[in-house]
């Protein structure tokens, strides 16, 4: 099934910035900041928190004039706040701008407004603190997931792709937008655009980044693999790690 959604008309996209947070008191002021900074004014915000306990809510109220739709209750993990905010966004296209992280300037909604295709649209990622710019292929090659990520903090999702092909898998703690870009590119064929351009600043230090999560990163980068690549199951990485499943089991 192809989507290949379009705007040929090029009239004024509506936006939905999802912000998901919990505890990111340090951080949350520079994500809002890059926000409300946008010189592009037709997108809504909203904003899921997982019920923070330090100054987080407070900051957040500063911009509460800026703030469409505002939760904050706990949740059942990252992919399950991330799909309250896609149920809640009415956009043409969302961007999952979490706690932390940022636009890497006032323009980027504007640059992706110019002229939107695609079911996904790709822009280059900046890693914060650091002279890192992570850079995608203008065209997907087949089999490019296999070995590779794509960011959804530089990625702009049409809605409907989440209608007609599901959200993300909340079976998952720290692999489910891995598993989202597989499911809807290897799978379900939606169409990619790239920007040549950074998109996003990424604060790094998440969860999938610290290193007592690399083992189970690991395991659910395997089972998304296992199930959408068949040439994968006959790897010898596959089945290490196939036997290293095992032996967690027993």
């Amino acid at each position: 099934m192809l989507v290949h959604l379009s705007n040929p008309s090029c009239l004024m996209p509506k936006f939905s910035v999802v912000t998901i947070c919990y505890n990111e008191s340090n951080l949350i002021a520079d994500t809002c900041e890059s926000i409300v900074s946008q010189k592009y004014k037709n997108f809504e915000w909203i904003v899921i928190d997982g019920a923070s306990t330090d100054c987080t809510l407070e900051i957040l109220n500063e911009y509460g004039g800026a703030i469409h739709h505002l939760v904050s209750e706990p949740d059942a993990g990252i992919y399950n706040a991330m799909n309250k905010g896609a149920a809640l966004a009415t956009g043409d296209y969302l961007i999952f701008m979490n706690g932390g992280d940022r636009f890497a300037n006032a323009d980027v909604l504007d640059v992706v407004a110019e002229c939107p295709s695609g079911d996904i649209i790709v822009g280059q990622l900046e890693f914060a603190g650091e002279s890192v710019v992570r850079t995608f292929p203008l065209q997907l090659p087949a089999g490019y997931l296999l070995r590779h990520m794509l960011p959804h903090q530089a990625t702009f999702f049409h809605r409907a792709i989440f209608g007609r092909f599901g959200s993300f898998d909340e079976s998952f703690e720290i692999a489910g937008d891995y598993e989202f870009f597989v499911r809807m590119i290897e799978k379900n064929k939606a169409s990619y655009r790239y920007i040549p351009k950074v998109l996003a600043v990424f604060a790094g230090g998440g969860m999938s980044s610290s290193s007592h999560q690399r083992a189970l990163r690991k395991r659910e980068n395997h089972r998304v693999r296992w199930k959408y690549f068949i040439r994968y199951r006959f790897s010898l990485k596959a089945w290490r790690q196939q036997f290293r499943d095992f032996c967690l089991k027993e």
